[in-house]
Order: structure tokens, then sequence, then C-alpha cells
């Protein structure tokens, strides 16, 4: 079944297309990766689909309904969350009050009740901290919930921004370069850990990914971008024999 469909989203800034006409379709339980050299439109396509842009023209439903336009907030309402190519965590605050904000998205609790602790906040509240550890064993960050997020290695500093955005219960999960900066081992980590988060919570994942290790090895298909138009789609078996990737990414032409 088709969770995200994207038909000929167009962005323009200006005089300047940063992406053209991208057609789109991820199927639940899908691992889909976007890739392309950089300034390809690789993350404005991201923007478009998160609510940051309003295309140009297009339309992009989620499970069959238009979010064409709405707010970022509307669109993580909706079941669409996503991380950023820079983390971006709070970085003075604790692992766990990094999560436990993220699950603010979906109180019910009004203002004026938390502000008094009445009795339905303090239940949510409790609720709140409940699922946030849960969390955060899930992802291997319990026995690290107190410490100042900026303290933890870039690896972990990933898997927390992670884990908020599974806070947030999305359908699709979209990773904008999750294994940029990481070493070998934190990349391979990085891999397993895609893989376990997609089985255990029942996500579809989108990803934006110049490491093609990870790419070759956890995606089901693969778009590639090139001046912000899609040259080719396909399985990565095709994609890595598709002459027009390799000349995108080496300028190698067939004829030499």
């Amino acid at each position: 079944m088709t969770l995200l469909k994207a038909n000929k989203i167009t962005m323009q800034f200006g005089g300047l297309t940063a992406v053209s006409d991208f057609d789109l379709e991820i199927k639940n339980g899908e691992i889909i990766a976007l890739i392309g050299p950089n300034g390809a439109g690789k993350t404005t396509a991201f923007n478009m689909i998160t609510g940051v842009y309003k295309p140009t023209k297009g339309s992009i439903y989620l499970n069959d309904s238009d979010i064409t336009g709405f707010r970022p907030d509307q669109i993580t309402k909706k079941g669409i969350a996503r991380t950023f190519q820079n983390i971006r965590l709070f970085k003075d605050l604790s692992v766990l009050d990094n999560v436990l904000i993220a699950n603010h998205l979906n109180i019910k609790s009004s203002i004026l009740e938390a502000a008094l602790k009445l009795p339905r906040y303090k239940r949510e509240e409790r609720k709140m901290y409940e699922k946030s550890m849960e969390l955060l064993k899930k992802v291997g960050l319990a026995d690290l919930r107190d410490e100042k997020s900026s303290s933890l290695p870039y690896g972990k500093q990933r898997r927390l921004e992670i884990a908020r955005a599974l806070a947030t219960e999305p359908k699709l999960l979209l990773l904008d370069e999750p294994a940029a900066g990481m070493n070998p081992k934190e990349t391979e980590d990085l891999t397993l850990f895609i893989k376990q988060i997609r089985d255990e919570f029942d996500l579809t994942i989108f990803m934006i990914e110049h490491h093609m290790q990870v790419v070759m090895g956890i995606s089901d298909r693969i778009y590639v971008f090139d001046y912000g138009v899609t040259i080719a789609q396909g399985t990565p078996y095709e994609i890595q024999n598709n002459q027009k990737v390799i000349e995108a990414y080496l300028g190698v032409s067939e004829d030499a």
C-alpha cells in the first residue's frame, strides 16, 4: 500500500528551479534512499515533503490525503517526522528532556491545566515520562538519560535525534544524511539501527545519504537526483549499473 506519493512537485526560487517535476511513491515498510551530488536538490525535496517549503507546483499525498502546503507542525501530527543533516538537539538539555519535549506534540491538556498541574496534565506527564524512558531503552540511551545531550559522542547524538523524532509516533521517518560525520564503526552501527527501528516501530523510511555503503546495504529502492531532476530510480543493483548515475557522480561518459 502506498504511504506517500508526490506528483511532479517543483520548487522554484526566483529564476532558479531547485527541484523539477519530482515523482515519488513510497510504500509501507520500505526504506527508500534519495542520492545525488551536492546541490542536486535533495534537501529541497525533503523540505517540500515536511512543509518547510510549499511546492511551486505539484501535490503531495500521505495515505491518499493531500498535505500540500501544510505547516511543518501539521505534517508532523499527520505522521511524518524528520532529522536534519546538522544535528539539531537542545544541547543544554538532558537526553531525557530532549525526548520529553517531542512527546508534547500529542498532549491533550490545556496550558492552564499544565500551569496549575491539574490531574489530567499530571497523568499525561507521567505517561510522557514512561514513554520517553521506554523509547530511550529501545535505542540504547536509557543509561545516559541525565547526561547533557551535547556531551554525547556524535553517533549517540544522532541516535538521540532519531529517538526524538520517533517520540512523535511517525508513520514515515525522513533521515537527512544520518551517517554524515560518522566513523566506519558508527556507520555500521547506524545501518543496523535503521533496520532495527524500521522493524520495531513499523516504520517507513525515506533518507538522503552520501555514504554508499549505507545506501546499498539497506535500501529497497533508490532515487537519483542531478540538478533537481530525477535521472534514475530502481533497486540498488540497477542504480549501481546505471550509466547516467555513473556519469553524474564521476563525470565519465559511456564512450570514455
